[in-house]
């Protein structure tokens, strides 16, 4: 148990996929924040109000979504409140693309997790999708990431083998997971998630991304143990569940 965070139950404001939004809310819950998941545009801007952090999800879009998720992001920044992009699927289609950057040109976000396809995208790399998954084979020019990072003031995920975040200035590889996490729908929207609880929970915009990335790769290495998938699922939100500050202090980060 992480008693930061479960002390003062962050209210993690989800604008999510609907495909993974139960798993959001229960990963959230197994880290001992709170969820909620209204995007509902005549409540949306009380409910930022209410929340200590907001993630927006672009993997299910539809026209009130994206409504809503614009809405959401504004009255976050000017709320002063911790927002994070998951850019699911950007690059894949002009409608998506094009949304997201709009996302991009409006909305200042405390960070922006993604994997190697969709960072690229961000960044203004060439790149090839599978529709939300990453391309096989997918490399990425870290420096470019960090750069991107320091010049848009946003800490930058990327998700993959080896996790990289950076805020510009600091930077962490993460070499912890196993590929079936892979395997498993929503475990990048869950790690948004993750990171979100810690940002609500007060820890620094650099802390809560690389922690947030590292639990995820954690509990999947926890998980992993089991034999079949469904098994593997239900203990990530198990590993998630009874992970402590001991496990935190694993984490090893440098200013390079």
């Amino acid at each position: 148990m992480l008693p930061i965070i479960h002390d003062k139950k962050p209210l993690i404001h989800h604008l999510t996929n609907t495909v993974t939004i139960n798993d959001c809310a229960n990963m959230t819950l197994a880290l001992g924040g709170s969820p909620v998941m209204a995007e509902d545009v005549l409540e949306v801007e009380e409910m930022v109000g209410l929340a200590d952090a907001v993630v927006i999800n672009t993997g299910t879009l539809h026209p009130s979504i994206r409504e809503a998720q614009l809405l959401a992001g504004k009255t976050a920044n000017r709320l002063g409140k911790p927002i994070i992009l998951d850019p699911v699927g950007t690059g894949a289609t002009t409608l998506r693309t094009n949304f997201i950057n709009e996302l991009m040109h409006d909305i200042q976000f405390t960070v922006i997790k993604g994997n190697a396809s969709e960072i690229k995208t961000l960044i203004g790399q060439a790149t090839t999708t599978k529709g939300v998954d990453v391309a096989e084979g997918e490399s990425l020019d870290f420096q470019a990431v960090h750069t991107f990072a320091a010049q848009t003031n946003q800490v930058i995920v990327v998700t993959g083998p080896i996790d990289f975040v950076t805020d510009g200035s600091r930077q962490c590889r993460l070499d912890v997971g196993t590929k079936r996490l892979g395997q498993v729908t929503g475990t990048g929207c869950m790690t948004a998630s993750l990171i979100a609880t810690f940002l609500g929970a007060g820890y620094g915009r650099f802390e809560a991304a690389v922690y947030g990335t590292y639990l995820m790769g954690k509990a999947g290495e926890l998980a992993d143990r089991q034999a079949g998938i469904g098994d593997f699922r239900t203990g990530l939100f198990n590993a998630v569940s009874l992970m402590t500050e001991e496990t935190l202090q694993e984490v090893q980060t440098d200013g390079n």
